[in-house]
């Protein structure tokens, strides 16, 4: 499992609760954590000159680092502090050098927070999760800053589709449960091929209404079935967690992020894991914009699992159609 988490400082409420998580999960899993403060003199536009908010930036930023650094000794977390800096003027690079850190260091997972606002959560400075999702080799859990106190995780929720993208998601929710001796549950949602149709502008292809209606019930159906098949080997393919529980659930009218949310929620999840393929950020991963969407709304923390090696392979499930299995 994880050995080495790397955990962004920068004071916020959101960026502490995260650190806690962070903490938190790095004991139970026996790993070590990495403490990194990006230095940024444009907090300190009211001092005199750069120089004077470039100190002011770096006291504080040690400050920060030390106070984290006390906490993960009194956790006996082993832990590395690093104090870092962008070009002056330049936060777009925050991103830059949380990812570098991260891998000078050997960190296998990010956690960051958010506070989950309009689009993709705002992290820290700006929208620094999304480039970190693009950027980062490794998982990143984001984590709202409201909470009171850190999660456990005791039942964890992985989404999957079946695609290459979901498959890594899987594994890594799968060995997370185990070493957390956590519950683990899988949910597919069927989406409604009316609304694809609909949106798609392919309505026009059927001049029968009846005949439409009967094909898209039987291609409903079909990925009823292809659902169910898929659950059915994504619980097979888990090895770590003790059970596994999965849920088929139909989108109808609703996003398939809100399905998703809707579940974690019944089963009382307390981690949604998701796979993303990170082209430019949280673009598009499953069926649709779908992470931005349980990011942006979801009350539990979120693992996004990018997997590079399926960005040389098609999107597209790695199983057979159910009326071609073999």
């Amino acid at each position: 499992m994880y050995r080495r988490v790397l955990l962004p400082i920068d004071g916020s409420p959101p960026s502490e609760r995260a650190a806690a998580v962070g903490l938190a999960l790095a004991r139970r899993l026996a790993a070590s954590v990495v403490l990194v403060h990006v230095v940024e003199p444009h907090r300190y536009r009211d001092l005199r000159n750069y120089q004077e908010a470039l100190e002011r930036a770096r006291i504080v930023g040690k400050a920060l680092l030390a106070q984290w650094e006390r906490k993960a000794n009194r956790a006996k977390v082993p832990c590395d502090v690093q104090l870092t800096s962008t070009e002056p003027e330049s936060r777009p690079g925050v991103a830059e050098a949380l990812a570098d850190a991260g891998v000078a260091h050997g960190c296998d997972l990010v956690v960051m927070g958010t506070h989950g606002r309009t689009g993709l959560p705002r992290v820290l400075l700006g929208s620094v999760a999304e480039r970190m999702a693009r950027l980062a080799p490794t998982p990143l859990l984001l984590v709202r800053g409201h909470s009171a106190k850190p999660a456990l995780f005791k039942h964890v929720l992985v989404a999957t589709d079946g695609s290459a993208y979901s498959e890594l998601a899987l594994q890594h929710a799968d060995a997370l449960a185990g070493a957390l001796g956590a519950r683990l549950s899988a949910v597919y949602v069927v989406p409604d091929l009316t609304q694809l149709y609909m949106r798609a502008g392919r309505a026009w292809m059927f001049a029968n209404p009846l005949q439409l209606q009967a094909q898209l019930a039987q291609e409903q159906a079909r990925l009823r079935e292809q659902g169910e098949y898929i659950l059915k080997d994504a619980a097979g393919r888990c090895k770590h967690a003790k059970q596994v529980h999965t849920v088929l659930r139909e989108a109808g009218r609703h996003l398939i992020g809100e399905c998703i949310r809707e579940v974690a929620d019944e089963v009382k999840a307390d981690l949604i894991v998701m796979g993303t393929h990170g082209h430019t950020g949280l673009r598009r991963f499953l069926l649709g914009s779908v992470a931005e969407d349980v990011a942006q709304q979801a009350r539990q923390p979120i693992l996004l699992v990018r997997n590079p090696a399926a960005l040389t392979r098609p999107d597209e499930t790695h199983l057979p159609p159910p009326g071609e299995r073999k």
